[in-house]
């Protein structure tokens, strides 16, 4: 008859409870929805068709204080952002990040606070070896 050690068994205890809270964490974290994450609400999304693109995101109005971009459908690489403002301004985003599917940016403040949102231009590429048409969704924080 085997034996299991007391620590062999600790140890698989301390793993098995160590993953159930980070998967507890990241479930609280990304809730599915459409407000995506606590404070966040999405605002728009585009598709990009080509290997690099360009789309413009009309928000409608609305005062936000940063953006954040999520991806599905395989991995793109942001070139840049420009925000448009309600009052005519616009504020160039530098970005230069991949974010692969089922991530996000990080949060992107807007300079001066909260401000109202016209529309969102974003610069981007999918990666090499995506299939099919990546989507980007845009969020905004209040």
């Amino acid at each position: 008859m085997k034996t299991i050690s007391v620590n062999r068994f600790a140890s698989r205890g301390m793993l098995l409870l160590t993953l159930l809270s980070l998967t507890s964490f990241v479930a609280g974290q990304y809730r599915v929805g459409r407000g995506g994450l606590a404070g966040w609400q999405h605002i728009g999304n585009a598709h990009v068709d080509g290997r690099a693109d360009h789309d413009r995101i009309d928000v409608g109005g609305g005062t936000f204080t940063a953006l954040q971009m999520g991806v599905t459908g395989g991995a793109i690489g942001f070139e840049r952002i420009v925000v448009h403002f309600r009052n005519g301004g616009d504020e160039v985003l530098p970005v230069g990040t991949v974010v692969r599917s089922g991530g996000r940016t990080p949060p992107i403040p807007l300079r001066g606070g909260a401000r109202e949102i016209r529309n969102v231009e974003i610069w981007y590429q999918k990666g090499a070896y995506n299939e099919g048409k990546p989507r980007v969704d845009l969020f905004g924080r209040r």
